[in-house]
């Protein structure tokens, strides 16, 4: 629920030392001569005022009450006390009037009251003119301090609101890209265990037919490409987890690096053209090589023994890749996958600013477009 502003110790203090000083006025002078029935509305006025002021904030609704009390009792005594009386029916109307949760509505209705309520008490017992025009002017005081109070604590709610708003969305802001590098991280992971464990099997399911085969020399071979394939796997691992960054090498020697593991693991690979004519940023680089690999473990996987071309093209600052591996009809010996592979890569490359085109036929056919720069 709404509540009042929080009260400082210093503003209870001085409404504290009013209490006293106006109820020693009220006391020893402003009271002699009044009649009866003001002098209770001065003194209930007065009597209300350090319970309003004391009680906690969230008790809006009887805090509000207090003020309207003091309000009544101020206005009806305050003429005919010299304004004394007047001071709670002010402090109550400042009160009122600055705080955001008491609506316009009945601050108004209140300002009115008091201004009725101080003439009514002129038939009861005519006051000095000076008197009444101390009231209207305390009252005007009042009124338009409390409207300014109300005015300046309003902004400080909206800009806490904004700040509150700003925060929520940094926070916001923050866990997308969470996500995101999670994500990023996890993809990695998946290009270099799809990589290493499906060279794995291949090279494993080799080393089982060279040895039922009895081609035992052969089979060494092979355990020793797969013992090294593991090891280049698990490093490429512990870089994908700690998010290290690709090292800064040439295009071209990323691209020979990958055919020589391609080749290795018994696939064959032809690259055409020049990597190195442009340049491209730390993210396409990535993308580039996270998709070749990709490309070159679905060929292992599901067109054993086919040649796959790679034309690697330079269009002014765009690099255009194009992977192309005869369909194999018939491979029932094709290694298994994961299958989220070219969802991965598609990803990947539409992060750096590329696209991806994936084209069935006679070949499965591959095309990457990656935005970079021309090479100096």
């Amino acid at each position: 629920m709404p509540s009042y502003p929080a009260r400082r110790p210093w503003a209870v203090m001085l409404n504290l030392l009013g209490v006293v000083i106006v109820g020693f006025d009220l006391a020893q002078r402003s009271l002699h001569d009044a009649p009866a029935a003001l002098a209770v509305a001065a003194w209930a006025a007065w009597s209300l005022w350090p319970p309003a002021v004391l009680l906690p904030e969230r008790w809006v609704r009887v805090r509000t009450a207090l003020y309207l009390g003091m309000i009544a009792g101020g206005s009806l005594a305050g003429a005919t006390t010299d304004v004394v009386a007047f001071v709670p029916a002010a402090i109550a109307l400042l009160a009122l009037a600055g705080a955001p949760v008491v609506p316009l509505r009945l601050v108004g209705a209140a300002a009115a009251g008091s201004a009725l309520l101080a003439g009514l008490s002129l038939l009861v017992e005519p006051a000095k003119p000076g008197a009444l025009v101390g009231v209207v002017s305390l009252l005007s005081i009042a009124g338009f301090g409390g409207m300014s109070r109300r005015q300046h604590r309003t902004t400080e709610q909206q800009a806490r609101a904004l700040l509150e708003e700003r925060l929520a969305v940094e926070q916001e802001r923050a866990q997308v890209a969470a996500l995101t590098e999670r994500s990023r991280i996890a993809r990695d992971l998946h290009d270099v265990l799809a990589h290493s464990l499906g060279g794995l099997v291949i090279q494993l399911e080799a080393v089982d037919a060279l040895l039922e085969s009895g081609r035992s020399d052969q089979a060494r071979d092979r355990v020793r490409a797969a013992r090294k394939l593991a090891v280049s796997g698990l490093n490429e691992a512990k870089e994908a987890v700690t998010a290290l960054r690709e090292p800064d090498e040439p295009l071209s020697a990323v691209v020979a690096a990958l055919a020589d593991a391609h080749r290795a693991l018994g696939g064959q690979i032809a690259v055409r053209g020049d990597a190195d004519r442009g340049a491209l940023e730390a993210a396409s680089r990535t993308a580039v090589r996270r998709a070749v690999q990709e490309l070159l473990t679905n060929a292992r996987r599901h067109a054993p023994g086919a040649a796959t071309t790679l034309d690697l093209d330079w269009d002014d600052t765009m690099l255009t890749i194009t992977a192309t591996t005869p369909a194999v009809h018939g491979a029932g010996d094709a290694s298994p996958g994961g299958g989220h592979g070219l969802a991965g890569m598609r990803e990947r490359v539409t992060e750096a600013g590329g696209t991806m085109a994936v084209r069935d036929g006679p070949s499965f056919e591959v095309v990457l477009r990656l935005p970079g720069r021309s090479a100096k």
